[in-house]
């Protein structure tokens, strides 16, 4: 299968970190033609927002307009501008399958590597809620964006920053994730990988379900969980990954085949080193059976026949 990756930025961040979908204050209603613009706290370790009207409509001519805005001073004294004054962005550029390029000027690569993260996190947060663009590309001059060591940072989506667990301190790390969405018809898994941007103080167990939950925005690629379901915990105990649901996990099931959300759960967490077995329950009940078809009442077992090309594939 996919090696294992997991590349730790060198950052001591205090409290909130990046949080996914919310910000220190509860956000405002949007209305339209409205946006969050995304900005960061004083001391770099949240984002907090505020709502703008945009004039453009137009994707690319909404981007630049957006990014203008993210360079100015936001009417928050507590909040600062999502980059500092010598950073630029020049241009935009949009690609196929939802991606916008965003091309800044070399002194991007002179930010502090705290503000830069927290710069990224604005960036994608703000613009992947224009319609139609869901992956965002960071290009210096005309290089893609690198990190520390000199690998080259991918697309990323709303989905690559994630909240932190709460904890007083926490290190920030980049994590690769292997992680199984489905097909069109709902009857293969198809290896997926996403890089995303999280604190150390959550496990990569959540990390894996939690993404699972979040959905597929990739071309050719489909949810397998449904959005309304929780993952009331997740824990592990002697290579064995326990993971409970709430009732949205069998009720509002997705039209995919039976196996599918099941097996997209175990084959992505028995990608995770220390995961041999994942046992999947409903509010706290794992005697029962999927669909009437699937039973979970024991730990279930990586099933590479359900995957594309599964056969191909080495097991772990």
């Amino acid at each position: 299968m996919k090696r294992k990756r997991y590349l730790f930025f060198l950052l001591a961040v205090l409290s909130g970190l990046l949080a996914c979908g919310q910000t220190e204050t509860k956000q405002e209603e949007l209305g339209p033609g409205e946006y969050y613009l995304y900005y960061t706290n004083q001391t770099f370790t949240k984002l907090g927002t505020e709502v703008y009207r945009a004039g453009e409509e137009e994707p690319s001519l909404l981007a630049d307009e957006l990014l203008e805005k993210l360079q100015e001073a936001p009417k928050n004294m507590e909040l600062l501008p999502t980059m500092p004054e010598e950073v630029r962005a020049i241009r935009t550029q949009q690609g196929d399958g939802g991606q916008l390029f965003v091309y800044f000027n070399a002194a991007y690569n002179g930010m502090e590597p705290i503000r830069e993260i927290m710069c990224r996190a604005a960036v994608v947060k703000t613009l992947t809620q224009i319609e139609g663009v869901d992956y965002v590309g960071f290009y210096i001059n005309d290089q893609p964006l690198m990190d520390a060591a000199n690998n080259t940072i991918n697309l990323m989506s709303a989905s690559s920053f994630v909240e932190s667990s709460g904890n007083n301190t926490a290190e920030l790390q980049q994590v690769d994730l292997t992680l199984y969405f489905t097909d069109e018809t709902g009857t293969k898994l198809l290896e997926t990988e996403r890089s995303v941007v999280c604190s150390t103080g959550i496990s990569m167990e959540s990390l894996v379900i939690e993404q699972l939950l979040a959905g597929c925005e990739e071309e050719g690629r489909y949810a397998t969980l449904p959005k309304s379901a929780k993952a009331l915990s997740v824990a592990m105990r002697k290579g064995i990954c326990y993971v409970n649901f709430d009732s949205a996990f069998m009720n509002d099931a997705l039209n995919v085949s039976d196996y599918i959300p099941i097996y997209s759960i175990v084959d992505s967490l028995t990608e995770l080193p220390n995961v041999s077995r994942v046992q999947i329950s409903v509010e706290g009940v794992s005697n029962l059976k999927f669909r009437d078809s699937i039973a979970l009442e024991q730990p279930l077992e990586r099933r590479l026949e359900y995957i594309e090309n599964g056969d191909s594939i080495d097991e772990k």
